[in-house]
């Protein structure tokens, strides 16, 4: 096996050659119209409208349905259950550490930006990653009507649009090859993985959530399984939880420089925050948690706030989490307050409405009724 160093240089140059494949297909004779046509129907709707998508997608969509063998399904429930136990927690962590770390990541982060240019709304783009992460963890995901497959194959395909938007894109074709490499490339793809996965424990437990090594395995297990079917090369997957924590680190120091995309990308996400937490005087206390979970110099270089008296908040909070740790499932009203804050979150996001033509926030009853959430009115 290659050093793992090269594998991921190699990563750079690297896409999809299933999911290009098809988009190639469907744009022959430039028809970017097509291209346009299918995604779409793909965001437009929850399942496949197989009478709508043409020959090449349906293909695509049975090549990319199998899972690897070596997924095992009994440990992706255990890694379910993760998100079941912590999943407001968890939505929190993706918005907080996650995505700013993503954010952080140069070139990927040009990508990022160039998502939100073609989309023109970063907070729906924010809202359905949110979405995605709900839809391939949460506990029916990978039963025959469960969402995560069929969630994992469209995201998977609308990463191949955007590389094959990008490719033609005057800035990045100045850089590209040369300088960024290929778009939404599998170093890039990796990264992301390891952001969703191996990120959310380590915040878990900079939180003070204990986790055996058991959960910590199953939910990195999970993720690689989605991470196969959003098209990561099998080659460069780590074997284990150890492993994916040094990729991990390796990573960020290969990719970490911040730069104003980043910190566009950052304030985009600040200000999402600040839209969902009801008055002004409680706004530091969402992006107290990127600072705290981030650390201080990354904090600074991506232009979070610092710090200020709500800081006793988040120690308070992270106190009640211990205490609700400690205590599992046995005390409801506990529970309760020790999820102000992210029920409040999850319960906003509820309320989010994609401007008509996409479906709206979902979360399936079983968790809004584990979590303490309350149905949106109709």
């Amino acid at each position: 096996m290659q050093p793992v160093s090269q594998l991921l240089d190699a990563g750079r140059h690297a896409g999809d050659p299933l999911a290009d494949q098809t988009i190639q297909a469907i744009a022959s004779g430039q028809d970017i119209g097509l291209v346009n046509q299918v995604m779409r129907t793909l965001v437009e709707n929850d399942d496949f409208p197989t009478a709508e998508l043409p020959s090449p997608v349906m293909d695509y969509m049975e090549r990319s349905s199998l899972l690897p063998s070596w997924a095992n399904l009994e440990q992706m429930q255990h890694g379910g259950q993760l998100f079941v136990r912590y999943g407001p927690e968890i939505v929190l962590m993706l918005f907080g550490a996650s995505l700013p770390l993503l954010y952080a990541a140069h070139p990927g982060c040009e990508v990022l930006l160039a998502t939100r240019q073609m989309t023109h709304n970063v907070h729906r783009r924010i809202i359905e990653t949110g979405q995605f992460v709900i839809d391939v963890t949460e506990p029916r995901a990978w039963e025959p009507a469960g969402r995560g497959r069929l969630t994992s194959q469209k995201v998977r395909l609308m990463h191949a649009a955007i590389r094959h938007y990008l490719t033609k894109d005057q800035r990045w074709r100045e850089h590209w090859r040369a300088d960024w490499g290929t778009p939404i490339c599998q170093e890039d793809l990796l990264g992301t993985m390891l952001t969703f996965s191996v990120t959310i424990i380590q915040k878990l437990e900079l939180s003070r959530i204990t986790l055996s090594q058991a959960e910590k395995e199953s939910y990195l297990h999970l993720w690689k399984v989605v991470g196969y079917l959003l098209g990561v090369d099998e080659g460069r997957m780590p074997a284990d939880y150890e492993e994916a924590e040094a990729l991990l680190a390796l990573w960020m120091q290969r990719n970490h420089r911040p730069n104003d995309t980043s910190r566009r990308l950052m304030k985009a996400m600040i200000d999402f925050w600040y839209l969902r937490v009801p008055g002004r005087r409680f706004d530091r206390v969402t992006s107290g948690w990127c600072r705290l979970w981030i650390g201080d110099e990354l904090a600074d270089a991506m232009g979070v706030p610092p710090f200020n008296w709500t800081r006793h908040l988040l120690n308070a909070q992270i106190r009640l989490w211990q205490a609700k740790d400690r205590l599992g499932d046995r005390s409801a009203p506990f529970q309760s307050l020790t999820r102000f804050w992210t029920r409040g979150l999850m319960q906003a996001l509820m309320m989010v409405e994609r401007d008509g033509q996409r479906p709206d926030f979902r979360i399936p009853e079983q968790l809004q009724a584990k979590w303490g959430l309350a149905r949106p009115q109709t």
